[in-house]
């Protein structure tokens, strides 16, 4: 039991005390050191220099160690080192967290290059800072984890780039990836993202404002005036998009059809955006202009002396639009637009 004990204690203090003063212990107690060393720094008022020379210092001691114990403990994963890229993670945090405002996603695509760098450092540069020519094996072995690493980073930025994109665009996620070889969608809806719905709902809103329970040829004389009275609610209705960046790549239109009862009036947002569709396409929303029945009048009571001629009753307009808005491809052919 004694025995195991010891060995057991020998292990730990092999663990972590260092047989050698040049070890990876050293450099993490190191770190310890330092970072203890800024918080007194920090609490005496010392110069903002001085607090930033030993805060990087502990960063830089904690790096080194780790990165020296996964290589000296041969912590390889499929095969593949992951102490110089452990250390790059360290460092794009550390400069990360240091700059004011600055985005993960710069970190994120400098870690694979800062990376590489660490791991070539030590290959290129001996202990007293003087160049050294590698081996033509391990030459191609820094180039080929080079390219590695940009490709990483342009995956990266591909990322957070498209991110933007979807973002300032959000209309472009209801579009078409199946024949993309690098988008693929995730979301199974995403349709109500689009811009032009909001679009068409405004516009929906401002035609049954116009038009609901005014008199018929009032009406009639609006639609032959579409041209006129589209341009008007178009620059009402361009006001919801007017914290989106694709509010100039919708224009709103508008077609109408005679019936028999009234007229059915097509409203479509054309999208002159980038799109799957060569030809491009459209949302569109039908609304349906009725005449309504002139209310019945009240019956007259037996003895009543008869009314004057009045004048017929004003037959009213009545304004429904349907729910769906289907999309359509290609550009309509518009009368008002």
């Amino acid at each position: 039991m004694i025995k195991i004990l010891q060995d057991l204690w020998n292990k730990i203090t092999g663990f972590f005390l260092p047989q050698q003063y040049f070890a990876w212990q050293t450099l993490m107690y190191l770190a310890l050191f330092s970072w203890a060393m800024s918080w007194i720094a920090r609490f005496s008022g010392t110069t903002e220099i001085t607090q930033f020379i030993i805060t990087t210092s502990s960063w830089g001691f904690w790096t080194l160690g780790i990165a020296w114990f996964l290589e000296a403990r041969k912590v390889r994963p499929f095969g593949i080192p992951i102490a110089p890229w452990v250390a790059g993670a360290i460092v794009c945090t550390y400069f990360h967290d240091l700059i004011p405002g600055a985005e993960f996603a710069n970190a994120l695509v400098l870690w694979p290059l800062v990376s590489v760098g660490l791991a070539a450092l030590p290959v290129l540069v001996d202990w007293e800072l003087k160049p050294k020519n590698p081996l033509p094996g391990v030459r191609q072995k820094l180039v080929l984890m080079l390219l590695l690493a940009v490709l990483f980073s342009s995956w990266f930025q591909f990322y957070f780039r498209l991110q933007s994109w979807l973002k300032e665009y959000p209309t472009l996620a209801t579009d078409n990836f199946t024949g993309s070889g690098f988008v693929t969608r995730l979301a199974t809806d995403s349709g109500s993202r689009s811009g032009g719905i909001p679009l068409l709902i405004a516009a929906e809103e401002r035609i049954k404002a116009e038009l609901n329970d005014t008199p018929w040829p009032w009406v009639e004389r609006w639609l032959l005036n579409l041209n006129g009275q589209m341009e008007k609610i178009r620059a009402e209705t361009q006001t919801v998009l007017v914290n989106s960046a694709e509010g100039e790549m919708w224009h709103l239109q508008a077609r109408p059809h005679s019936r028999e009862n009234g007229y059915d009036l097509s409203l479509m947002a054309v999208w002159n955006g980038p799109s799957s569709s060569p030809e491009g396409y459209y949302l569109e929303k039908i609304c349906l202009i009725r005449p309504q029945a002139p209310r019945p009048q009240a019956p007259r009571s037996e003895g009543s002396p008869p009314p004057p001629d009045a004048p017929p009753p004003t037959v009213l307009a009545q304004v429904t639009c349907n729910l769906e808005i289907p999309k359509r491809l290609g550009k309509p052919q518009s009368i008002a637009g």
